[in-house]
């Protein structure tokens, strides 16, 4: 179980290769708002004016751009972002979702770090709700209900919570839609870093990877039952790489699902093809 702000000398179970680096001492903001982005501009200005606009003001938002077509600088230069102090810009060639989190991580000032992905935006009192919330439960990572809008409807989705990692981990790995959406966490960076980081050998599922190595790390992730994420569904939403996130699941089964329970991994492996192939009719379907 990992718990205290020690770094170990040596990585935890399923950790990636991230070094473990730390920031000189100086003046910390509470949270590093921490956005990955490629092409897709007019979505990214509107999700850093929601970090803009909130209550919250003791943060830092870190943007790294994962090699866009059209570099992100122009569509914040265009929207009068540039200028702003709390943003961080960082640009880097086409490396992959993993690695462009990890540059982000590695910058990071903040105790604490707030994963957005560049299409959602933080609720305008989020962050506020977030902090009090790590302030009065001693939580170290955060997972949050969230607000999903599809076309010009509005409906909250709510999350299951979990006493201990041991439980939450089964979940995560049995039931055919996750119980926790990595957009809106919120993660103490040293924890994070005592991981590993994001596993840059996975080009998806990345997400779905840390949050099963850190439950197998014996990490309790703590529910927020707050909305503090506006999630918008379009159609690039839904993932058409459907064969490659069941390769993606199959290895991560085998990687953290018990193995002294005799076939468990075989029934896993099934729920999870049939709870993929099942989002893929939706999908052809139109529903």
């Amino acid at each position: 179980m990992i718990d205290g702000p020690t770094v170990p000398s040596m990585p935890a179970v399923g950790a990636s290769t991230l070094p473990l680096t730390r920031v000189a001492d100086q003046v910390t903001p509470a949270i590093s708002v921490c956005i990955a982005v490629r092409d897709r501009p007019e979505l990214l200005v509107k999700s850093i004016q929601s970090v803009l606009a909130g209550s919250f003001d003791d943060f830092e938002l870190i943007v790294v751009d994962d090699g866009s077509a059209v570099p992100a600088q122009d569509g914040l230069a265009e929207a009068g972002l540039l200028a702003d102090p709390r943003i961080r810009l960082i640009r880097q060639q086409p490396t992959g979702i993993s690695a462009a989190r990890n540059a982000a991580l590695r910058v990071a000032r903040g105790r604490f770090i707030t994963v957005l992905d560049s299409d959602d935006e933080l609720a305008p009192d989020g962050l506020a709700r977030m902090q009090e919330f790590i302030a009065r439960t001693g939580a170290r990572w955060v997972y949050t209900d969230y607000e999903e809008i599809v076309g010009g409807s509005a409906k909250v989705i709510r999350l299951p919570s979990y006493p201990d990692a041991r439980r939450m981990l089964r979940s995560v790995l049995t039931r055919p839609r996750l119980p926790f959406k990595h957009s809106g966490m919120t993660i103490d960076r040293e924890l994070l870093l005592q991981l590993g980081g994001y596993d840059e050998q996975m080009s998806i599922k990345v997400d779905v990877e840390l949050v099963l190595r850190a439950l197998s790390n014996g990490v309790h992730l703590r529910r927020l039952d707050e909305p503090i994420v506006r999630f918008h569904r379009h159609s690039g939403s839904i993932s058409r790489r459907r064969i490659a996130g069941l390769v993606a699941w199959r290895k991560m089964i085998k990687m953290y699902s018990r193995p002294r329970v005799p076939g468990l991994a075989l029934a896993v492996v099934t729920v999870r093809a049939v709870s993929e192939i099942g989002k893929w009719l939706v999908t052809a379907l139109g529903r």
